[in-house]
């Protein structure tokens, strides 16, 4: 920001000159304070001028925006999101959320980066900046952490420590995001170069979020805040919540899909009396669907008041107090001069019902309609094309061998719960056919294969196992995208059907695909790294609806199916995951391989 930038400002403030746009008939939610006032609001291009009695400052070209009696509240500002996860591009991204009121977003790309590097997290945050959504960026530390949980080679482009020092001075960048804690922790693995990471944010001045799931105690809490974490998602309880936010991080109310947090986390404010002050609301991981026609983190605001919060304190908590967490309260945050004009017509507090959103001084959102239109960008190459599978797959390749002889084994089951990205280990006795153990029912519950075809180092190594929660009666369904991994990861009925689903996600370049007795029946292509659509706004929400009505004609009632097949795969939340290697019981940021088969 030049010097006189903000000339104009004072200037419409002091009455020498007219504002562009006035807002009349508003009650301003005043996050700093709790209050609600009948105040208006003079804009001058894409800030604040001034709160209060703004009839002076219209002018004969100002545009006067009747509010209607609305409440007025800051566009959200979302503490932890991933665009990635959401499998559309940054363009679509950017829509999605300026439909449901979030003007800001804080995120790293970490999943681009796993597979083609620094360039894709520069390229998507320059997509996204191109929109009316303001990145708040942190340095993607899981792509370069995932190898070293993992054990495995390094993804072939993941970035270096260098490189992630370099993107440390990339103009946009707050921070550090999530970052996990068995590299600091364990003396054995210790890395140097992520502790000169955090120390070089923090020497910076930037933030440094965690990822700290089942941290144990106080030891851990205290070694996790110690290395220079500031805050933490990973909270499913209120105890470990309150005594979080007690000993310095701020905790994370999350709510988003697999991850159905708020009703036992909010507790820790509303019946153990913790100040809300050390607490934001997130949604961390949106599907597809959920971005379009549930929401983000106006969804976070909705379930935190229908589970005790007032609206006033759930929207300090998306707004102000994420702002100043990441140090950028002198654009976003709050309805006050010199701020970006970003600004939310609700007609119902508690509901939280979006009318209009304002981004920048200008209108995104009418009639809860996305009325901006943005324009995709051309993608590079290098994006397309990133299946490292040089054959067919066969129904062979997802055989389980039962022990010599039998015609029933005892197998290790991955247990999916609806709402918690964390999977039980449980068993099951299943059939075998030929020698192979298949996908059947034990105690009347289904039972389905499941698999992970690497797709990142072309080793040709499938990792097969069986999984409970999904259902799928009649087919198999399947995805490039998970977490950790990025690799190809189907589930289903027959192992025949896995392998049509499979060659179908590589044949697409990656997506998701629903399979019915050998035939591809829906499918969501996702070429750009195997991670997300290059299709607009439209025919990306038209796409998700029809690929979730399929996977739900196959049996699977899962609420986001689309997230739960991405996190019952190899990442440092418990318990029982699948891998390119088989089975693995993760344990903290550690974790351990085990047979498939038990008897």
């Amino acid at each position: 920001m030049s010097p006189n930038s903000r000339v104009p400002l004072i200037d419409v403030a002091l009455g020498y000159e007219p504002a562009d746009s006035i807002i009349i008939n508003g009650a301003i939610v005043h996050v700093n304070t709790g209050a609600i006032r009948q105040d208006g609001i003079a804009i001058k291009g894409d800030r604040i001028a001034a709160v209060g009695d703004v009839s002076s400052m219209k002018g004969p070209e100002t545009k006067v925006i009747d509010a209607q009696g609305a409440y007025l509240v800051p566009g959200l500002v979302d503490p932890h999101i991933h665009q990635w996860h959401s499998y559309v591009n940054s363009t679509v991204f950017a829509g999605a959320n300026l439909l449901h009121g979030s003007t800001a977003v804080a995120l790293g790309f970490y999943g681009h980066a796993i597979v083609t590097g620094a360039k894709s997290v520069r390229f998507f945050l320059d997509e996204l900046l191109a929109t009316p959504v303001k990145p708040l960026f942190l340095v993607p530390t899981m792509c370069y952490t995932q190898n070293r949980y993992l054990g495995l080679d390094s993804s072939p482009n993941a970035p270096k420590i260098e490189e992630l020092l370099d993107m440390l001075d990339w103009p946009e960048t707050v921070g550090i995001e999530e970052t996990g804690y068995d590299l600091i922790f364990d003396r054995e693995r210790r890395d140097p170069g992520l502790l000169e990471l955090l120390q070089a944010a923090l020497d910076k001045r930037l933030v440094v979020t965690g990822h700290g799931a089942a941290l144990p105690d106080d030891a851990a809490i205290s070694a996790f805040t110690a290395s220079g974490m500031m805050n933490n998602h990973e909270l499913i309880a209120a105890a470990e919540a309150r005594r979080q936010a007690e000993l310095g991080l701020i905790a994370h109310i999350r709510e988003g899909a697999t991850c159905e947090n708020t009703s036992a986390v909010v507790r820790a404010i509303t019946e153990e009396g913790a100040d809300s002050r050390a607490f934001h609301l997130c949604p961390d991981v949106v599907a597809t669907d959920s971005l379009f026609e549930i929401g983000q983190q106006d969804e976070c605001i909705r379930v935190a008041v229908k589970n005790g919060l007032s609206p006033i304190t759930a929207i300090q908590m998306s707004t102000i107090q994420p702002a100043e967490f990441f140090r950028v309260n002198h654009n976003l945050g709050m309805i006050s001069p010199g701020r970006l004009a970003d600004i939310l017509f609700v007609s119902d507090l508690a509901e939280f019902v979006i009318e209009r959103v304002m981004s920048n001084g200008e209108l995104c959102v009418e009639n809860r309609e996305l009325i901006w239109s943005g324009s995709q960008p051309d993608y590079p190459d290098y994006m397309y094309d990133t299946m490292r599978i040089d054959h067919a797959l066969q129904a062979d390749d997802f055989r389980v061998e039962s022990p010599a002889g039998t015609t029933q084994a005892r197998v290790r089951v991955i247990v999916a719960r609806d709402g918690f990205l964390e999977s039980d280990e449980g068993f099951a006795d299943l059939q075998a056919e030929d020698g192979n153990i298949v996908a059947g029912t034990d105690a009347g519950q289904v039972v389905n294969k499941i698999a992970m075809v690497d797709r990142i180092h072309g080793t040709g190594d499938i990792g097969v196992g069986f999984i409970r929660g999904f259902d799928i009666s009649n087919g198999a369904i399947g995805t490039s995208a998970n977490v950790f991994n990025q690799n190809v990861v189907v589930v289903g009925s027959s192992d025949f059907d896995l392998a049509v689903a499979a060659n179908a996600i590589v044949d697409m370049g990656g997506g998701f695909v629903a399979v019915r007795e050998g035939k591809v029946v829906a499918s969501f292509p996702t070429p750009l790294n195997g991670l997300v659509s290059d299709r607009s706004f439209e025919e990306a929400r038209s796409s998700i609806q029809d690929l979730i009505s399929a996977w739900r004609a196959l049996g699977c009632s899962l609420k986001s199916p689309q997230t739960s097949l991405e996190f019952v795969t190899l990442v440092t939340i418990p318990r029982l995951k699948i891998s390119t290697k088989g089975l693995a019981v993760v344990e903290g940021d550690a974790y351990r391989f085990v047979d498939t088969v038990v008897v």
